[in-house]
């Protein structure tokens, strides 16, 4: 891990990090790097315990994704390190609030030895207002937004905001159209404990981001619909067959 420049503003907490790059095991190949990281920290993290950002921003993060095997990725040993950590009984989840989250001119490249073939995400744009666990009253300004190019195509996908609204609350629809399950879940990072032989996938959701007076609240709601389901064990032998199922 290397850093190019910090800035750091101690009265308003504002952290600036210029060429940030974190390089995989053998030192050279790139893994990440990010043109700059800007972090708006808020005092309230002193008296709360825990981190509360009022914004955070990445310029130009540039991601480089390889699989090198089935369920075998150029950060599997990041996975595994954190797996092997042990956890204590009384282990409670981490408490944060990060609001504003926005990332400008993202550049992800994904290179799959399995399958021969390489994939290139450009041009992504992705706005956030929040994700927390922590109660924070602060300033929200960022839509929900995602932009990309895929492979050259275009996708854009932008959300709702109510400004006066006392919850502020924002909102961002998806849409599925018979996704073909068994071809995405080949890149999970982890074994799954049953096979899927077949299934398309299909449903409208909505994503909801309320600022409630108990606190910052996501949620998911919408319908999905399964056609031509089929799963098995990892060993082949089938479990269940379906053809519609919502």
């Amino acid at each position: 891990v290397s850093v190019g420049a910090v800035h750091l503003k101690p009265f308003t907490l504002k952290l600036v990090l210029d060429r940030l790059h974190i390089g995989e095991r053998d030192g050279k190949s790139p893994f990440v790097d990010v043109d700059q990281v800007v972090v708006n920290a808020s005092w309230t993290s002193l008296f709360r315990m825990a981190p509360v950002l009022d914004a955070l921003s990445l310029q130009h993060p540039q991601l480089h994704l390889a699989r090198t095997a089935p369920q075998q990725f150029n950060f599997s040993d990041i996975l595994a390190r954190l797996r092997s950590e042990p956890s204590k009984p009384d282990d409670k989840p981490a408490r944060f609030s990060v609001s504003n989250i926005s990332v400008h001119e993202g550049d992800i490249t994904f290179d799959d030895a399995v399958t021969h073939a390489a994939h290139h995400i450009d041009h992504l744009e992705l706005g956030i207002p929040f994700i927390a666990n922590l109660p924070h009253d602060t300033d929200v300004f960022v839509q929900p937004l995602l932009a990309m190019n895929v492979d050259g195509s275009p996708l854009r996908i932008t959300g709702d905001t109510k400004p006066f609204a006392e919850s502020r609350e924002s909102t961002m629809a998806f849409s599925l159209n018979h996704l073909d399950l068994p071809r995405y879940l080949g890149y999970v990072p982890e074994s799954l404990p049953v096979a899927i032989k077949r299934g398309q996938l299909s449903g409208k959701l909505e994503l909801h981001f309320v600022q409630a007076k108990s606190g910052p609240q996501i949620r998911l709601g919408g319908t999905l619909r399964m056609d031509d389901l089929a799963l098995a064990t990892p060993g082949g032998a089938p479990i269940l067959e379906a053809h519609d199922a919502s």
